[in-house]
């Protein structure tokens, strides 16, 4: 498991793997804005330390970048990583700190899996995305290997006891749906695994024979996070 402390997430192996972990959603943007992505507005709701903000504009150029949390010492925090705008508020809060309709893209990473009431980010956050605009959003992948890290000796416990509501993937899509988004891209990824040694393997098998281990169903149940994209139905395309 990855020990999410400052002082590792500082380090040089640790930054190394917050890329692996914010690469592949960074270049789906790319990918979907196409020409616009350089200019793309991007609104980060509960920003931790401030990593994702700080690869998205150090690796990836982008330079429209905020951010909101609703802990002042990650802001501080927050604050030495990255040139970001970044301000207090929750995402519950009735009103942003920011003018609705102004972001093309808001991400909410490891948040949702803390609430009780997750359908209300959806809610607000479609207020704050302007025509075209997407949500993206990352959270603990619930599946098998998700259930065994009780097991001894084969799981890695999760300890955290504010993950009240770690769900599988159809839940989060049933969220969107009927919260009046629809899901355009979801995928299975990040590696951080919940179980010992079957996922290295497996990785090290996909990897020696060339295909994309997030694209094997069977491999990619092992991958600690799910992540999806959602758009709010009935809107415009974003070319």
């Amino acid at each position: 498991m990855y020990d999410h402390t400052l002082d590792t997430l500082c380090s040089e192996a640790g930054y190394e793997f917050q890329r692996e972990k914010y690469g592949p959603k960074l270049a789906f943007m790319r990918k979907y804005f196409g020409e616009r992505f350089a200019s793309i507005s991007v609104l980060d709701v509960g920003v931790g330390y401030g990593v994702f903000l700080k690869i998205a504009g150090e690796d990836y150029g982008l330079r429209n970048l905020s951010g909101m949390d609703p802990y002042p010492n990650s802001i501080e925090i927050a604050k030495t990583m990255t040139k970001a705008r970044i301000e207090l508020g929750s995402l519950f809060d009735m009103k942003w700190p920011f003018e609705e309709h102004s972001f093309d893209v808001i991400t909410c990473f490891d948040v949702l899996e803390h609430l009780e009431k997750p359908d209300e980010f959806f809610v607000n956050a479609g207020r704050y995305l302007r025509g075209g605009g997407i949500v993206l959003i990352s959270t603990p992948n619930k599946s098998l290997p998700y259930r065994m890290r009780s097991i001894p000796f084969i799981g890695f416990p999760d300890t955290n006891p504010t993950h009240i509501n770690v769900q599988p993937p159809a839940y989060w899509r049933r969220a969107a749906a009927r919260n009046g988004y629809e899901v355009v891209a979801s995928w299975k990824g990040e590696y951080l695994t919940h179980i010992r040694l079957i996922p290295k393997l497996l990785k090290v098998l996909c990897a020696a024979i060339r295909i994309d281990a997030r694209k094997v169903p069977l491999v990619s149940a092992f991958e600690q996070a799910f992540v999806m994209v959602a758009r709010p139905a009935r809107q415009q395309a974003h070319g």
